[in-house]
């Protein structure tokens, strides 16, 4: 499982231990891993940026530079990292679409509507987290992301890897790659294959489609299968 790192800046030190609060029920309850670190001020957290965070979960409405403010300087420095903004502020966050807000939470907090919507969100980052492969070859090393690997499929004692730059074979176990790929949206179908489920294209009846291919869906692997994929996809399970 991987840890999700979570910055909150707000000058309100009870509002930042409410905040926290509803986190820790939420990983929790959702069986996720969280790191939480505080910011009193949007300035000791820009001066220190170094894009490890996961999520930012900034207040609007702070002494000196403001939360709107600091999410401009932020994307200067981040274009991507996914930010929510905390306030009491309604008319100004719903000005957020200018610096790529994911969304927006209304103090003081709802539990109930606060974990509907970062149930969605923490998926949302699950779902972007990649890795580098790194395969050897006989004159070097090939290196891909995780998101271009179709599938790995077993035979025996040998792995092949479908990517999108072709097959590649190696001496491995599929249980040792599953363990690589561990955070990453991966599943088996059946006992043979493990299937990336960014390449997911259809589903039909007990077979799945992955890139070109058509792969077999076993009844013992069918219900957890399809679950990570409802997921994946941001529905619920079946």
């Amino acid at each position: 499982m991987n840890t999700v790192r979570i910055a909150i800046i707000d000058d309100d030190a009870d509002e930042r231990k409410t905040l926290q609060a509803s986190f820790e029920r939420l990983a929790q309850e959702s069986g996720s891993a969280i790191v939480i670190i505080e910011f009193a001020g949007t300035d000791d957290f820009l001066d220190g940026y170094d894009r490890s965070f996961d999520l930012i979960c900034m207040d609007i409405d702070m002494p000196g530079t403001d939360g709107m403010s600091a999410a401009q300087r932020l994307r200067q420095m981040d274009a991507d990292v996914p930010l929510v903004f905390v306030t009491n502020m309604a008319q100004m966050a719903i000005h957020g679409y200018a610096v790529h807000a994911l969304d927006f939470i209304l103090k003081p907090i709802n539990y109930y509507s606060f974990s509907i919507k970062m149930r969605g969100i923490l998926a949302l980052i699950g779902n972007r987290r990649r890795k580098s492969l790194v395969f050897p070859t006989t004159d070097g090393f090939l290196r891909i992301s995780s998101d271009n690997l179709y599938y790995v499929e077993v035979r025996g004692h040998h792995l092949s890897f479908h990517t999108t730059q072709g097959v590649i074979r190696q001496r491995d176990s599929l249980r040792n790659w599953e363990a690589k790929l561990e955070g990453l949206p991966f599943e088996r179908c059946n006992n043979s294959y493990l299937v990336n489920l960014k390449q997911v294209t259809a589903v039909a009846k007990d077979s799945v489609q992955v890139g070109c291919d058509w792969l077999p869906i076993s009844r013992t692997k069918k219900k957890p299968f399809m679950n990570a994929l409802t997921e994946y996809m941001g529905g619920t399970s079946v």
